[in-house]
């Protein structure tokens, strides 16, 4: 079955808009694809596309955590459904300094920009005239290219900051 990096590696969650709107999938680390409903994006505004992609961002992101979880529970033979309480000065002050990082990602045409705090409150932003300048899959390909910056940016911080309380 792998060994549990490599059953971390794999998770795949997926999560759509409550309206159905915009639906999300996160494969693997941070591979992030995403559909539009049938004539959807060529009716919505970009504030609009902004609010419901902040939302599904926060979805996707906590059904990744939840799979993490149970995945982790899978290994561990008992039933873990999140981080222990940090125990001492170090864990705490990395546990404090992790959930205040600010992570950003933006496209490579630079239309779409993230940042998330703590990974849990999104903001994203679409340039204005982007819903006309281009279609659906162009769009879905540039949020996907803000969403991995964004979550390999938290990755890197996460491990500088480890670096700087724990060595």
């Amino acid at each position: 079955m792998g060994d549990l990096r490599d059953r971390i590696r794999a998770i795949y969650v997926r999560a759509s808009s409550p309206d159905d709107a915009i639906t999300a999938e996160l494969t693997g680390r941070n591979r992030v694809t995403m559909s539009f409903a049938r004539g959807w994006y060529d009716r919505c505004d970009e504030t609009e596309l902004e609010r419901k992609l902040s939302s599904v961002a926060t979805l996707l992101w906590t059904a990744r955590m939840r799979r993490y979880w149970e995945v982790r529970s899978a290994d561990a033979g008992v039933r873990i459904s999140g981080e222990p309480k940090p125990i001492g000065p170090r864990a705490v002050a990395y546990h404090q300094a992790r959930d205040a990082l600010v992570a950003h990602g933006r496209s490579a045409d630079g239309r779409v920009s993230a940042v998330v705090e703590g990974m849990r409150r999104w903001t994203i932003q679409v340039r204005r005239g982007t819903i006309r300048e281009i279609d659906e899959h162009e769009f879905a390909a540039a949020a996907g290219q803000a969403a991995a910056e964004l979550i390999q940016d938290q990755y890197r911080k996460i491990a500088a900051l480890k670096l700087t309380i724990y060595s």
